[in-house]
């Protein structure tokens, strides 16, 4: 899957805590359309593709897809980011992150959505699921989704999975290829934050 971590410069003003400018895990869908599209009355639930998280402590703050509306515009739908159960592919059970229940996006094409998500913390290293789900969603429409050639930009060794189960807990489809276009979108973790605005004061103090 695409990953790309854009770490924003560190600024320290004196006696000021450091602020550090989003991180940024995106894959852009140089493949357009791909895949049949998340429906929740029929045919897919949840598509989900790996990746692992980068280093340092972070944590999640949106999550965006490509989406291209059918129908009548789209049904309801969720960002979510799962945990791995373990080399087994996602965990339905284990939400890290969720931007909760999105209304409908109309007809516009292959159009980028991204959403605020409730933070979750990430263990750099550890391999994650962006899932994008329209499990206990409704709405007269569907959607397509933008697919990104294996690899192209980070060689990540993320993989594509599906699900044709109502609940989106059995994956039909495992390991495919391309991947799913999306973006993660993070911040140094809370504790992060903490110690870096100490290293500021600690920086003020000495030069006074």
């Amino acid at each position: 899957m695409r990953r790309e971590f854009i770490v924003g410069a560190v600024v320290l003003a004196a006696g000021a805590t450091a602020a550090l400018a989003d991180t940024l895990y995106e894959k852009s869908p140089d493949l357009g359309d791909f895949w049949f599209p998340l429906d929740p009355d029929s045919g897919s639930f949840v598509y989900a593709n790996s990746f692992v998280a980068p280093a340092g402590d972070t944590t999640i703050s949106d999550l965006g897809m490509w989406l291209n509306a059918q129908g009548t515009g789209g049904s309801s739908i969720r960002f979510e980011v799962w945990g791995d159960t373990g080399g087994s592919g996602p965990d339905a059970g284990n939400v890290i992150s969720s931007t909760g229940s999105l209304a409908a996006f109309a007809n516009s094409g292959l159009t980028y959505y991204e959403a605020s998500a409730s933070s979750g913390n990430l263990v750099p290293g550890n391999t994650y699921w962006f899932a994008a789900t329209v499990v206990g969603e409704s709405g007269p429409g569907f959607y397509n989704v933008g697919g990104h050639t294996q690899n192209s930009q980070h060689s990540d060794n993320g993989t594509f999975w599906f699900s044709n189960d109502p609940s989106g807990s059995f994956f039909d489809g495992q390991n495919f290829t391309p991947e799913m276009a999306f973006t993660v979108r993070l911040v140094p973790a809370p504790a992060s934050m903490a110690l870096l605005g100490l290293g500021g004061l600690v920086a003020a103090r000495r030069r006074r």
